[in-house]
């Protein structure tokens, strides 16, 4: 009898892990070297094209597993010599004969003589992150297309550029400066050299005549004056350079970093003598450096645009609603007296704050009725994985942060840091609460809307405990004074 239930819980045991095996959405396989599939979930199945594990099970990867670009005796040969694999990209063909682009993770089982019988791997789905990763790079290249068309702008203006540290040291020179006033054999020259060096070297070859050069010690001057107000100056500076008087009329600003921190000194100058002429050029560029500027900001906000839509396409229930809570979270924070800065930082995070949906199942995002445990547990992890795919993108940061808090709470009941008060970011406690009130105002696949007079009571009965009490107050003043409406 002990046997019998024995047996029943064996049995049950292993239906409940194969149903667990069959539901991951990554695929799990287990394979001879030879490529015959012995083991396999649905989920992999369903990524290559089959109805069935069993109709996978004919297939034989040594043949019509892989790409032609990587043969499956690569990754044999990889397996063999290393005994596992992390993280390769591959690409496998489905049974249409197209391909999709997977992560694969392997590793080489062997018997008790050390010969290798299974490899046991799991694969994922990678193909819309190497396609938002495309896009990506294609606008990187745009950038640096942009930067090139600055480089050649700028090397090309009769005006003099530059920029410096706070050491006086060059960290941009243009072809006029090197050519006008430094004497410097090319563009690159300067960087790393103070107007001194070059004074001096100057006069140095030309002992003769001690006014050969004066403008190191003029420059170095009127940086620490537009250093000392903080903001920009103007400077009509009259000296020597390469043995010919000069008169300038020069503009210098501060240099700041990202934080708003002094870094350095950025400035121009002309030939006041040739003014009239060089006015046109000077208007001319402006205007360039203005269409420069738009285009790199049109750029970045395509991007979002872009990774907005990845997320629609895969949840078209919740189409619109990143665009309505980065609304209703710029109004907040406006209305709370935070600054531009900081409320641009929250409309990228709005923007883009389920990007982690991404790698979240469809048919989880789509179902109808109330989740499963485990699919809940799947969902909670798209503000990390949102984070994940924000971090590698250097223009968003600190946008991942607070991405990865939008779901945390004040009594720390939240996900997926369970942080608390203050741990929370000021822009994601905002994010928290316009992203509830978005939600609950909206229609969604398992419910009707609720309307945005419930969603307001929602978030007035958990003010304090889980959402930011100013934060829900500002929100609900909008809403009811008439300044803000879905």
């Amino acid at each position: 009898m002990a046997n019998l239930s024995r047996n029943k819980n064996d049995k049950r045991l292993v239906e409940f892990l194969q149903r667990i095996f069959d539901r991951i959405p990554v695929g799990l396989y287990r394979t001879t070297p030879e490529g015959r599939i012995i083991h396999a979930n649905l989920a992999l199945a369903r990524m290559l094209g089959y109805e069935s594990v069993e109709d996978l099970k004919s297939r034989d990867l040594e043949i019509e597993g892989y790409e032609p670009s990587y043969p499956r005796k690569d990754f044999k040969e990889r397996i063999e010599r290393e005994g596992s694999i992390h993280g390769l990209d591959a690409r496998w063909r489905r049974t249409d004969g197209t391909f999709v682009d997977v992560r694969e993770y392997a590793e080489a089982v062997r018997d008790g003589s050390g010969k290798v019988v299974f490899y046991d791997g799991a694969v994922e789905d990678v193909t819309e992150f190497k396609n938002a990763e495309k896009t990506i790079m294609e606008r990187e290249r745009e950038y640096r297309s942009l930067s090139g068309m600055f480089r050649l702008l700028a090397d090309n203006m009769q005006d003099m550029l530059w920029a410096k540290d706070l050491q006086g040291r060059y960290l941009f020179a243009n072809r006029a400066l090197c050519e006008r006033i430094l004497n410097a054999s090319d563009t690159s020259e300067p960087i790393g050299k103070t107007d001194m060096y070059f004074a001096e070297r100057e006069r140095g070859a030309h002992p003769e005549d001690p006014e050969w050069h004066t403008f190191g010690e003029i420059c170095a001057g009127s940086d620490a004056e537009a250093l000392r107000v903080k903001g920009p100056c103007q400077f009509e500076e009259f000296g020597n350079a390469q043995g010919q008087s000069l008169f300038l009329d020069v503009r210098k600003a501060p240099l700041v970093d990202e934080g708003g921190d002094i870094i350095g000194v950025v400035g121009s100058a002309r030939e006041v003598s040739r003014e009239k002429e060089l006015e046109s050029e000077q208007r001319r560029s402006r205007k360039e450096l203005e269409k420069a500027y738009q285009r790199l900001r049109s750029t970045q906000e395509s991007t979002l645009r872009v990774m907005a839509k990845l997320v629609e396409t895969r949840d078209p229930y919740t189409s619109g609603h990143q665009g309505r809570v980065a609304l209703l979270a710029v109004a907040i924070a406006r209305e709370m007296g935070l600054d531009e800065e900081t409320r641009e930082v929250l409309r990228v995070a709005s923007l883009v704050h389920d990007i982690g949906k991404l790698r979240i199942p469809i048919e989880i995002l789509s179902k109808p009725g109330h989740l499963a445990p485990m699919e809940m547990e799947l969902i909670k992890e798209h503000s990390r994985a949102g984070a994940e795919i924000i971090s590698e993108i250097r223009f968003f940061h600190p946008v991942d942060e607070i991405i990865l808090q939008h779901h945390e709470r004040l009594d720390g009941s939240g996900y997926p840091r369970g942080l608390s008060d203050e741990q929370i970011l000021i822009e994601a406690r905002i994010l928290a609460v316009a992203d509830v009130v978005e939600a609950m105002s909206a229609d969604r696949p398992y419910r009707p809307s609720m309307g945005v007079d419930v969603a307001l009571e929602e978030i007035r009965s958990r003010s304090g405990r889980l959402f930011d009490p100013e934060v829900v107050r500002v929100c609900c003043q909008l809403f009811e004074s008439g300044r803000f409406g879905f």
